[in-house]
């Protein structure tokens, strides 16, 4: 979707002075996993909630894309006429009180793992080798093959669509797979319940890593898992029954090692990525008369 939203000097300025990063026509490709994505309008570091409650009053609530760590989307080649905003400084603070860990949205899962398994806190094991924030894992419910972010927070706390900070407590959001109701608001802060159970910690972890370097496609850039899994199969394997692995469009690539993740040999472009999902819809549902469901965000 394209606008025509445009940032005065002067309100540009009073970003800058209150601690943001402004920048014009900055290309997507250095910002998002696939490496792959044109220019925006505005890219805007914002690091603290002074100047994220400016920056929604002034753009009210519209016109613009909020990035994680942009691990699981892909931008055109032509670029986004409106504003991408990435959430930094305070936003990356975590603590630690007993077994709850309150993390800023925009915290690393990798970071937040390292200190709580500093502190003997367990149950965020599965979270190893995803590479997000925790902002964009609560929104869109990430995890492994058999657990989810969901299972381990108590809260959120939120900007909502009328610029008011709300907390909302686990009970009132609902959370499916891959996805979730949190919708027109932004993820300033996310509660985490972990447990006290130090003897268990090693193991959870090796196993984990094992598990993603020998099933996961690491060495190239790619956005994860490209579709979501069926109820009763995975998309990996309906990609790997159909004859798929290793297609090529231009510099895209279904990986060899797994089916479910479309990687960049080097110089891929979106429309690359976008034919392949694309092909990959039709054969599958021809082969086997599944709808495959894309999990990573396409903007447009």
């Amino acid at each position: 979707m394209k606008f025509n939203l445009m940032l005065s000097n002067a309100f540009i300025n009073q970003l800058i002075v209150n601690g943001c990063k402004v920048l014009r026509n900055e290309l997507m490709s250095k910002h998002c996993s696939f490496n792959i994505g044109g220019p925006v309008k505005f890219f805007i570091e914002i690091p603290n909630e002074k100047s994220l409650y400016l920056l929604l009053k002034y753009i009210k609530f519209k016109n613009f894309y909020i990035l994680g760590s942009g691990t699981n989307v892909l931008f055109p080649d032509y670029g986004y006429n409106g504003v991408v905003i990435t959430l930094v400084g305070d936003f990356k603070y975590c603590s630690i009180k007993q077994n709850n860990v309150l993390c800023g949205s925009g915290s690393y899962l990798n970071d937040i793992l390292k200190l709580t398994l500093m502190n003997n806190l367990t149950g965020l094991e599965f979270a190893i080798g995803i590479p997000g924030t925790i902002g964009g894992a609560t929104f869109g419910n990430a995890g492994s093959s058999n657990k989810w972010i969901s299972s381990v927070i108590s809260g959120i706390e939120i900007y909502n669509s009328s610029y008011q900070k709300q907390y909302i407590d686990r009970k009132y959001i609902h959370f499916e797979y891959r996805a979730s109701n949190i919708n027109n608001c932004i993820i300033t802060k996310v509660i985490l319940q972990l447990n006290k159970f130090p003897f268990k910690i090693n193991y959870n972890i090796q196993e984990y890593i094992q598990k993603r370097y020998l099933t996961q496609p690491i060495d190239f850039p790619s956005a994860g898992s490209i579709f979501k899994n069926p109820v009763e199969i995975s998309a990996g394997k309906l990609i790997e029954y159909a004859n798929l692995k290793g297609f090529c469009i231009g510099k895209a690539r279904i990986s060899e090692l797994h089916g479910n993740f479309i990687i960049n040999t080097g110089g891929a472009c979106a429309q690359d990525v976008l034919l392949l999902i694309n092909l990959i819809k039709i054969k599958v549902k021809k082969k086997f008369n599944i709808n495959l469901e894309t999990e990573i965000k396409i903007i447009k």
